[in-house]
Formats: C-alpha cells, structure tokens, sequence
C-alpha cells in the first residue's frame, strides 16, 4: 500500500486500487466515482430518547450534510453503505426515516446502495421513497469485496464494517484518548463507522495490519 497525503484525505492502495481515507471516516474510490460508508445507525439517537436516554438530536441532520458535503466535494456518483444504514425497526418509523426520504429526493443523479448489515435486517425493507438499490454481501467489483462483515472472500480483498474499530492512543502522563481508525488487514480492511453514538470496539493489531486513525481533520498512519 502505497500512502500520499493532502487535504482532503490519505491516498493508499489496496488490490491495485487507488483509494482515499476521509477523516469524515468514509472512503472515496475514485476509479468508480465511489463513497463509501460503514455502520452509518441512523435513527439510534431517536430510538435512545424514545427509551428516556438524554442523547443530543439534530445528529442526522449533521450526517447528511457532511455527505452532502463529501459528495459534492468528490463528484461522487454512487454512494455505498457497507450495512447498517438503519440502527433497527423503531428506526424506520418517525422523524428519522421521513428526514431521510427528504434528503434522498435532494440527490436525483446519485446511486444510492446498500450492502445488507445485521441491523438492517431487523429494520424490515427500506420505503421506495430512499430509491436504494440493495444487496446482500459480497458486493463484488473488480479486486474488492463490499461487505458488512468483516470476514474473507475468496478471490478479492473485503472492504466492511461492523466492528466500529477503535485505537487507544496513549499521551504524555496517564493522558489516553480513543479514535477511530481504519484497519487494512492482509485480506480484509474495516472502516471506522460514520455514524453518532454507535460506540468502539478496541482492536488489536494482528500481524500485517496496517491502521491509520482519525485525526482532527486528517487521517495518519500508525507506525508499525
């Protein structure tokens, strides 16, 4: 893997592909004027007020515009959640959903789709009003794999999520933050997942994994 970078993201490579690490924890690939997302939950903050939980509102909106932003910015034509577009069924009823219909009738020239992640499964079909194309893992495109899960296809290289892949990096004194990264592995990489509220899993770098992490307004390779 080969790493470059500029202000609007860190170039690598990954099977031959050229690819773009976002510190809006996405992934553009350019040869397929591609955005990727994984673990994007949306309607979790709604379903945690339903449940009394004081979590701040206004987060979808804040998502929708950094997509907005991101697919303007990199003239983007087919958009990509890598699973868990919605966080489950409560989400795919109220004010989530009918804001989420909104924003797909203001991106008309955009392909929108989605690889099949646990919890969409449980959200029951998408409403034609999202116009998406769905499909279940893999998603195969040349040498790489979409997928959800973040485990091996035989034959190319997974790009996934579901794991919502942290690292725990340790300042000066007992100073330590967590922030999420991105882990390309030998065969598989996962993506940090885009949206609030969704939590961290710690990761434990394996042999060949290389990680870079979000940094503020940059993403930065991890030595080793």
């Amino acid at each position: 893997m080969v790493m470059a970078t500029d202000a609007r993201g860190t170039a690598i490579e990954a099977a031959g592909e050229a690819l773009t690490l976002l510190p809006e924890r996405a992934v553009h690939w350019p040869r397929e004027r591609m955005l990727l997302i994984a673990d994007a939950h949306f309607g979790k903050a709604e379903r945690f007020r339903m449940h009394g939980v004081p979590v701040p509102a206004g987060t979808t909106d804040e998502n929708l515009q950094m997509l907005d932003r991101l697919v303007a910015l990199h003239r983007v034509e087919r958009l990509v959640f890598l699973g868990d577009f919605l966080h489950g069924r409560v989400a795919a009823s109220g004010a989530t959903l009918r804001r989420l219909v909104q924003w797909r009738a203001g991106l008309p020239g955009l392909s929108i789709e989605l690889v099949l992640g646990n919890h969409d499964m449980k959200a029951g079909a998408l409403p034609a009003g999202l116009s998406m194309v769905v499909h279940s893992e893999p998603l195969t495109l040349g040498p790489l794999a979409l997928c959800h899960h973040p485990e091996p296809v035989e034959g190319a290289y997974v790009l996934a999520g579901h794991l919502h892949p942290v690292v725990k990096l340790h300042g000066r004194g007992h100073d330590r933050v967590r922030t999420p990264c991105f882990v390309f592995g030998e065969r598989v990489a996962v993506l940090p997942a885009f949206g609030a509220f969704t939590g961290g899993h710690r990761v434990e770098r394996q042999a060949g994994d290389r990680i870079w992490v979000v940094a503020g307004e940059r993403v930065l390779r991890l030595p080793g």
